[in-house]
């Protein structure tokens, strides 16, 4: 719904969105303060067994972060 919700537990972020891209597409933001922190977003195959998460954005001690996560349904 694209709302701000709190979130515990992580030195990087205190609240979480999400936003629904597609059926296949869901976007998250972080944020620390206000301020945008992370984005992720996760896109599940047209086949639904592969699932990629792509995240970027800053961590809690201001270092520059990039990952690819894949998952393999079988």
């Amino acid at each position: 719904d694209g709302k701000d919700y709190p979130i515990t537990g992580s030195a990087d972020a205190d609240t979480i969105s999400l936003k629904k891209i597609d059926d296949f597409t869901v976007e998250a933001t972080q944020k620390k303060a206000g301020k945008v922190v992370i984005t992720t977003r996760r896109e599940i195959s047209k086949d639904g067994k592969t699932m990629t998460a792509r995240s970027k954005g800053t961590n809690a001690s201001g270092q520059a972060v990039e990952n690819v996560l894949i998952f393999d349904k079988k």
